[in-house]
């Protein structure tokens, strides 16, 4: 038996290292190895409380918490891995005094059948001091509403954000935003949802995995307004000095504003008119000039749209010297209203022949010079003197009154002028015919 096992041991041997050989040409034939790549594999942070119970927190540099893993293993076993299967873990607990903890790759599956290749060995952080504030939101919009609307008011549902992170990210911050986007379709009032931002001084937004926010999201209202282009008006109080007037001229800079409200009231105002003791001309020599502010005048519900005017308007009103000019009123441009039946009644001061009654008119030269002799006419109002004298029924008698000039608005008077009317009774009619006939009979 010896003899027999011993007997060509050499090549049994050799029969026997090619068996095993063949056996794994055979295997890896049948089930070879092979890899496969998983990309974007998200590392997993343990124990990060060990960094915030310090009262610190962590930044990942350089994107090194999303890794490629490359797995190797028989085809058999491969063939059955998931991306889902693949876990890569980082552990606070063996971070380095560089501030690098290493990544460990693990499979759910066949863990112990494979081998894993990482295009990362180690997650890099920033480690700083935790830093805690709070900002006022600023909300504002962007775009513009449909022609003829404006953004009105914008207001958001809070107005205070909390915020957490590195001392050295907080420290960039330099306010926080909320954006509505506004489109030129918009015609009525808007209620949404707004991100905030997080901007430096250089309006860049600051991005950073390590900033934790109380809230990232506000709701904003924002009300949209139609706008109407109106002409201002102003009212002139008091009397200039003696010897000017004012023209009439009323000036404003500007002449218009454009108001913004909601459609049905906006609709309704066709003018601004304004009454303010500073347009007051008593006493005045020259123009006055005046500066309101017109926001306090507006209705209701109404507000300025004109971005660059702050509300306060310049008013002028026009003061100009008065003249005095003599005009001599022909006689025949004077008459009697509401004369009284059964009198006759005589102006006394075209009685001795004069044809003309002389009277002194004022006002501006453009409106004086204008005027002709031939076209002012004069009036006697007799209802008038009955109530003067307090005459029940007329009577005889001599009776002064004021004459009535129809003189144009801006052309007064330089003084009452009056007039002597002498009043007789009529004879009867009875007695004008007897007259008639006699005058008849001896022709």
């Amino acid at each position: 038996m010896r003899k027999r096992l011993t007997h060509n041991l050499g090549l049994k041997i050799l029969a026997v290292m090619f068996s095993v050989a063949l056996w794994f040409v055979v295997n890896n034939i049948s089930d070879p190895t092979e890899s496969k790549t998983y990309s974007n594999i998200q590392v997993e942070v343990l124990n990060a409380d060990l960094i915030s119970d310090a009262g610190k927190v962590y930044e990942i540099l350089e994107n090194t918490d999303k890794i490629t893993v490359k797995v190797t293993g028989k085809s058999s076993v491969v063939d059955l891995l998931e991306k889902e299967d693949i876990r890569a873990v980082a552990d606070m607990a063996d971070l380095t005094f560089m501030n690098t903890v290493t990544i460990k790759i693990s499979s759910a599956r066949y863990n112990q059948q494979l081998e894993f290749d990482s295009s990362v060995e180690n997650l890099k952080l920033s480690i700083e001091d935790l830093k805690k504030i709070q900002m006022v939101i600023n909300t504002s919009t962007s775009g513009q509403p449909a022609n003829g609307y404006i953004v009105g008011t914008v207001t958001p549902s809070q107005n205070i954000v909390r915020i957490s992170g590195p001392e050295s990210v907080i420290d960039r911050i330099d306010r926080v935003e909320a954006v509505v986007d506004v489109r030129d379709t918009y015609t009525s009032d808007i209620n949404t949802s707004v991100g905030l931002k997080l901007k430096d001084e250089n309006n860049d937004v600051i991005q950073s995995n390590a900033i934790e926010m109380n809230i990232s999201n506000i709701d904003v209202a924002v009300s949209i307004l139609a706008t109407k282009e109106i002409p201002l008006k102003f009212a002139v109080s008091g009397i200039p000095e003696d010897g000017y007037v004012a023209t009439g001229k009323v000036v404003s800079n500007p002449a218009t504003i454009t108001i913004a409200g909601k459609k049905g009231i906006v609709d309704a105002i066709s003018e601004l008119s304004i009454v303010d003791s500073s347009v007051n001309i008593t006493n005045q020599t020259e123009d006055l000039v005046s500066f309101i502010n017109i926001e306090k005048y507006l209705p209701s519900g109404i507000q300025l749209a004109d971005e660059g005017l702050s509300g306060e308007v310049s008013v002028t009103v026009d003061i100009e010297p008065t003249v005095t000019k003599t005009y001599h009123i022909p006689a025949k441009n004077f008459g009697i209203s509401n004369a009284p039946q059964g009198f006759d009644v005589t102006i006394q001061e075209f009685m001795d022949n004069t044809d003309t009654y002389t009277i002194a008119l004022v006002g501006l030269a453009e409106d004086v010079n204008q005027l002709n002799a031939r076209s002012i006419i004069g009036v006697v109002d007799m209802d008038l003197i009955k109530q003067k004298y307090g005459l029940s029924e007329w009577q005889r008698g001599v009776y002064v009154t004021d004459i009535i000039f129809d003189l144009p608005e801006d052309v007064s008077l330089k003084e009452k002028y009056r007039m002597t009317l002498i009043v007789t009774e009529r004879e009867s009619e009875e007695e004008d015919g007897e007259v008639n006939e006699l005058k008849e009979s001896e022709e």
